[in-house]
């Protein structure tokens, strides 16, 4: 993807906003929760809030954090889908912005877990005799993961049609 080159204006996508550098801080701690490590969660919510894309340099200065660090957890974010790297007419340097698909890749990787759930409720019902009393809680597992499963599936085509009834 190609995108206008950037308005540099501002030293700092925080723009000296605590507000924003808590928003950042936050998104860390919530994508942590999910198994993203805290500061590919950070980055996102740093790409969240920039007015333009970012190169990894001006990122690992921004939240102060190592640039090796920031390359891993970018190539982490884009397999993810999360983010994707952009190119600016005439620089040398990669550039990252929030990907259009985000919100589905992060509907989509939550569907994932609960279909892993789903599949480790299956594999101890077929350890388990009939009358074993503890079926009773696998089946429990696996229908709620059904359930749960069956919510994802109807979140994700609901956004889809979101999607593309605002392109």
């Amino acid at each position: 993807m190609e995108v206008d080159s950037p308005d540099n204006s501002g030293d700092s996508p925080l723009e000296d906003r605590p507000e924003l550098s808590q928003f950042i801080e936050n998104m860390g701690l919530h994508y942590e929760a999910y198994g993203v490590p805290r500061i590919g969660g950070r980055l996102l919510g740093l790409l969240m809030i920039s007015n333009r894309p970012l190169a990894a340099e001006e990122m690992a200065e921004t939240i102060q954090v190592s640039r090796s660090s920031v390359s891993t957890n970018l190539r982490t974010l884009q397999m993810a889908d999360l983010i994707e790297k952009v190119s600016l007419p005439g620089e040398r340097y990669d550039y990252y912005v929030i990907s259009e698909t985000a919100w589905q890749s992060t509907l989509e990787m939550r569907l994932d877990g609960i279909t892993a759930f789903k599949e480790l409720a299956e594999t101890g019902l077929t350890g388990l005799e009939e009358d074993h009393p503890a079926r009773h809680r696998l089946v429990e597992m696996k229908a709620w993961a059904d359930m749960v499963e069956d919510s994802y599936r109807k979140m994700i085509d609901s956004w889809q049609s979101r999607v593309e009834e605002t392109a």
